[in-house]
C-alpha cells in the first residue's frame, strides 16, 4: 500500500491495473481501419467498465494526483484518436456519405481538450486547485465511448444519434467547467473580452486557409460542400466577431489601447487572408488583391506617421463602408460557392447559373477594388495638412 497526495492507503497494483488498461488500446487503434469491430468494441467495453471501476476505486486521488490528470489525459487522447480513425474508415468509403456529424464531434473534442490542457497548465503556473469534475463531465465522457463503440459496430442509426448526443454533452460540458474555471479572480485574464474577440479573429485566419484548400486543390468548387459551408461560417462569424468586439468595448466601457490597434489590424488580417484565397481559385486577378493591399498599406503608414507627430487619425466613414463592402462580398462570393456545390451535389445544372457564376466573383471583387482605392484617397486628403509637412 502506498500514500496518495491526501495521505490515504492506495493499492500498489493500482497504477498497474491502469497501464494495463491503457495498452488495450494499441490492438484498438489497429482493429478499427480494418473492420475489426467486435473485437474492438469488447475491447472498448473493458476499458470503459475497468477504468469506471478504478475510477470509482480511487475517486479523491485520481482528481488532485499530476499523474491522474496526465493519465486521464491520454485516455482521452486515444479516445479522439479512435473516433478519428473512425471517421477517415468513412471517409474511405465510397459508398458512405460524408461523417459530417463524427467529423465535428471530433474536431469539437479535439477543442476541448486543448483548451482543457491549457487551461490545466495554467492553473498549475498560478498555484490553483484542480476544477473538480461534474456529473456533465461523466455524461459527455460516457456519451463518446458509447458512440466510438456503436460506429465501430456500425449500428445506425443509434450511431448517429449517439455523435449527435455526444456534441450536445460535450458543448455543455466544456461550458460548465470553463464557467467554473473562470469564476476564481486568479484565473481571469487581463484582456477584456473584446479584445479576446478580436484576437479570435487573427487565429481563424489561417484556419480558414486550411478549411478553404482543404482537398489541396486550388479550386474551390472542387472542396467538398462541408468544408464550403465551414468557410462560408468561418466568414460570417468573422464578421459577427468584427461588430461585436465594438459594441462590447463600448457598452462595458472597456475601450483599450492594444483594442484601438489590434482591432483594424486584425480585419485587414481577416480580410487579405480570404483575398488570397480568393486569387488562389480565381475569383479575383493579382492586379486586385495588389490595389487592396497598397491601398491598406499605405494608410497604416500614414496611420503611424501621424501617431508620430502626436496625432490619431480616426475612422472615416468611407473607411468603414470599405469594411463593410469587403466583408459584404466575401459572405457574398462564399454564398453563392455554396450554392453552386449544392447544385453539383444534386446534380443540377443551369446555364443561366453558371455564366453568373463565373462573373459575378470577378465583378464583385473589381467593385471592391474601386471603394477601397477611393477610400484611400480620401484618407489622403483627409490628412493633407499632415502630409504637407513632410512633402
Amino acid at each position: 500500500m502506498t500514500l496518495d497526495a491526501n495521505g490515504a492507503l492506495r493499492p500498489k497494483w493500482f497504477p498497474w491495473a491502469q497501464t494495463l488498461l491503457f495498452t488495450l488500446w494499441i490492438p484498438i487503434l489497429f482493429l478499427i481501419p480494418f473492420h475489426g469491430d467486435l473485437e474492438a468494441a469488447a475491447l472498448l467495453g473493458v476499458i470503459f467498465l475497468g477504468g469506471g471501476a478504478l475510477g470509482w476505486l480511487d475517486r479523491k486521488w485520481r482528481d488532485e494526483e499530476t499523474l491522474q490528470i496526465w493519465a486521464g489525459g491520454f485516455e482521452r487522447g486515444f479516445l479522439l484518436l479512435a473516433l478519428w480513425l473512425l471517421a477517415q474508415r468513412l471517409w474511405g468509403d465510397e459508398w458512405e456519405p460524408f461523417p459530417f456529424l463524427l467529423t465535428t464531434l471530433a474536431i469539437s473534442i479535439l477543442a476541448r481538450y486543448t483548451t482543457g490542457l491549457v487551461i490545466i497548465l495554467a492553473r498549475q503556473r498560478l498555484k490553483l486547485p484542480p476544477v473538480p469534475r461534474d456529473i456533465w463531465q461523466y455524461f459527455a465522457h460516457w456519451s463518446v465511448y458509447a458512440t466510438v463503440m456503436l460506429h465501430a459496430l456500425e449500428v445506425h442509426p443509434w450511431a448517429t444519434i449517439a455523435t449527435g448526443s455526444s456534441l450536445i454533452l460535450c458543448a455543455v460540458s466544456s461550458l460548465v467547467w470553463i464557467v467554473k474555471h473562470l469564476r476564481h479572480p486568479d484565473a481571469r485574464s487581463h484582456l477584456t473580452v473584446a479584445t479576446q474577440i478580436t484576437l479570435s479573429r487573427i487565429v481563424l485566419a489561417p484556419v480558414f486557409i486550411a478549411v478553404f484548400f482543404y482537398d489541396g486543390d486550388a479550386d474551390f468548387s472542387n472542396n467538398h460542400l462541408v468544408f464550403q459551408i465551414t468557410a462560408l461560417l468561418l466568414a460570417i462569424s468573422s464578421a459577427v466577431s468584427d461588430w461585436l468586439d465594438g459594441y462590447l468595448a463600448r457598452k462595458w466601457g472597456e475601450v483599450t489601447t492594444l483594442g484601438k490597434y489590434l482591432d483594424p489590424w486584425s480585419d485587414k488580417i481577416s480580410t487579405m487572408t480570404t483575398f488570397l484565397c480568393f486569387l488562389g481559385t480565381g475569383w479575383a486577378s493579382v492586379s486586385i488583391v495588389a490595389l487592396i493591399f497598397y491601398r491598406e498599406s499605405a494608410v497604416e503608414t500614414l496611420r503611424t506617421l501621424a501617431a508620430a507627430e502626436g496625432e490619431v487619425i480616426a475612422a472615416r466613414r468611407s473607411g468603414k463602408w470599405k469594411t463593410g463592402i469587403q466583408i459584404g462580398t466575401i459572405i457574398a462570393i462564399l454564398v453563392f460557392a455554396s450554392f453552386d456545390g449544392i447544385l453539383r451535389d444534386l446534380h443540377v445544372s443551369w446555364a443561366w447559373w453558371d455564366l453568373f457564376f463565373r462573373m459575378a466573383p470577378r465583378i464583385l471583387m473589381w467593385i471592391v477594388a474601386a471603394v477601397t482605392v477611393a477610400s484611400g484617397v480620401e484618407y489622403f486628403y483627409a490628412s493633407r495638412n499632415l502630409l504637407k509637412k513632410h512633402i
